[in-house]
């Protein structure tokens, strides 16, 4: 193709575009229509249902109003089962130690609490023992030091001398059952019966002991060196049974039965008259300065103002009469016995009674009870058994609240 037509072909294809632009402003014309996707549908809701006026809020507890009122039902389960059994001021006796418990991290169930608490005291929580236990817990001055209690104790001299007595007086009165059983019957069976009791009696020999040292605020140095020439003493009676029972006549052991008897006989005669005093004196200095302070008699402020009076004494005589302060340690008290008894316990469904026997007797009594050294215990044994009584009895009364129909079954099939 020559140049020149191809300049005239370019010329006449400038020439037919632009006419085409003109004619298309001229007419209004639109540009060629490009293909669309086809739409989706468009789904229109439907109007909101209406829903019915919302109620007062008062009329829809909370969580924590719910949680209260569901406290509240137990707290009055658990005080009306109570009342059954003669507890004074159930109620409040359920919501202290209630309180106590929530507030512990870890804490015995609620029920073996108050179980513990209704055979100490049946809710007299201002009582003082003949022992020198106080308040709802029924709680010692050592005992009160072992769980840190803070505030005031009221600790004489008296107290002291009794609480001494009472441990120092235990090795003796072990030499005295051993050799009691060679004076009864004399044989070689006896003698090693005997023997393996000693080496219970050697092993038990300072159980409690250590516990004296937390009377050191209240005692001085003499008291401390007294307890140390007891110690030499009590060693001293159990090494020479050890060499009677290995070639001593029944005469001679007989002999040496007499005289251990008249020193443990002498040193519980100490514990028992010393701790009375002790009691009659807590008890005046309580009753007095409740009539003081409330200008009542002290056995109406007893009577009718129980909890407020142990919130009185307990910040200014003793804290062991607090009953916010006696629950708190019950709380920590009953959790350590528990520790103990799994130590003690032959099985786990033993736990619960040995646990209640630690709170009653003492590990120093118990472990004599267990080696053999003590032929019983009857409060101990009783208490054992209350408690977790008490406990069933006290959890049966939640069961029929929680389920009343479930309970009443479960009743029936028993």
């Amino acid at each position: 193709m020559s140049r020149d037509w191809r300049i005239a072909v370019s010329a006449i294809s400038t020439l037919s575009i632009i006419g085409g632009i003109a004619a298309m402003v001229r007419h209004d014309a639109q540009p060629p229509a490009i293909a669309e996707p086809p739409r989706k549908a468009i789904v229109i809701a439907p109007p909101p249902i209406e829903l019915p006026p919302s109620e007062p809020s008062s009329a829809v507890p909370t969580l924590t109003e719910a949680a209260t009122k569901k406290i509240d039902k137990r707290i009055k389960a658990l005080a009306g089962e109570l009342q059954k059994m003669w507890t004074s001021d159930p109620e409040e006796l359920v919501d202290v130690i209630d309180q106590a418990s929530r507030r512990a991290t870890v804490s015995p169930s609620v029920t073996l609490l108050l179980a513990i608490a209704h055979a100490e005291t049946n809710g007299k929580i201002l009582d003082v023992s003949e022992a020198g236990a106080v308040g709802l817990a029924q709680a010692t001055p050592i005992a009160c030091r072992e769980e840190q209690c803070q505030g005031k104790l009221f600790v004489t001299a008296d107290y002291l001398i009794g609480a001494r007595a009472y441990i120092l007086k235990k090795p003796l009165g072990d030499a005295d059952t051993i050799a009691s059983l060679i004076v009864a019957r004399d044989n070689a069976k006896t003698r090693r019966r005997a023997k393996r009791l000693l080496d219970s009696a050697f092993a038990l020999r300072l159980e409690g002991v250590g516990e004296l040292d937390l009377l050191e605020p209240y005692a001085s140095q003499d008291y401390f060196a007294d307890i140390a020439a007891a110690k030499r003493h009590n060693l001293k009676r159990l090494r020479e049974l050890e060499v009677l029972l290995k070639r001593g006549s029944r005469a001679e052991i007989r002999s040496y039965r007499d005289r251990v008897r008249h020193e443990y006989r002498d040193l519980k005669r100490m514990q028992i008259e010393h701790w009375a005093r002790y009691q009659r004196e807590l008890i005046a200095k309580r009753d007095e300065m409740l009539e003081r302070h409330f200008g009542l008699p002290s056995s109406e402020v007893k009577k009718n103002m129980l909890y407020q009076a142990g919130e009185y004494l307990g910040s200014e005589l003793d804290r062991r009469f607090s009953p916010t302060e006696m629950a708190a340690f019950l709380v920590r008290h009953l959790e350590h016995k528990e520790e103990e008894a799994r130590l003690l316990a032959r099985r786990d469904r033993d736990v619960e009674e040995m646990t209640a026997a630690l709170y009653n007797g003492g590990s120093h009594n118990v472990k004599r009870m267990l080696a053999g050294l003590i032929a019983s215990l009857p409060e101990t044994e009783r208490y054992r058994k209350k408690v977790p009584a008490t406990r069933r009895r006290l959890d049966q009364s939640i069961a029929q609240l929680e389920s009343p129909t479930a309970s009443r079954r479960r009743v029936e099939a028993r």
